[in-house]
């Protein structure tokens, strides 16, 4: 996929449709010094406002594709999410990671 994203030495894959792995942009995240347990995406995407978010996207935006998509096993297993939800994960971590996003 283009347009590679590496935020602290952390490559942030993409899957098939171009959406971001929410795991990468957490290890970066922690990289960057968030804690690892107040800031998982787990938390993250079961927040009231991430859920209102994703509500949003899948009902108003033409994405074509599902805004947030979990892969179980395999190499690319993770949960990668679209763009404006990378962006909100980002604000939600920190202003200063955001920033680096």
């Amino acid at each position: 996929m283009n347009n590679l994203m590496v935020i602290d030495g952390i490559e942030v894959r993409r899957d098939a449709y171009g959406r971001y792995s929410l795991n990468d942009l957490h290890r970066a995240a922690v990289a960057s010094g968030a804690n690892a347990r107040t800031k998982e995406p787990g938390k993250f995407l079961s927040s009231q406002q991430t859920v209102e978010l994703v509500h949003e996207l899948t009902n108003t935006q033409n994405l074509g594709v599902d805004p947030v998509s979990v892969i179980h096993g395999g190499n690319e297993r993770g949960t990668y999410v679209c763009k404006e939800l990378v962006y909100a994960y980002a604000m939600w971590i920190s202003p200063s990671f955001h920033l680096k996003v």
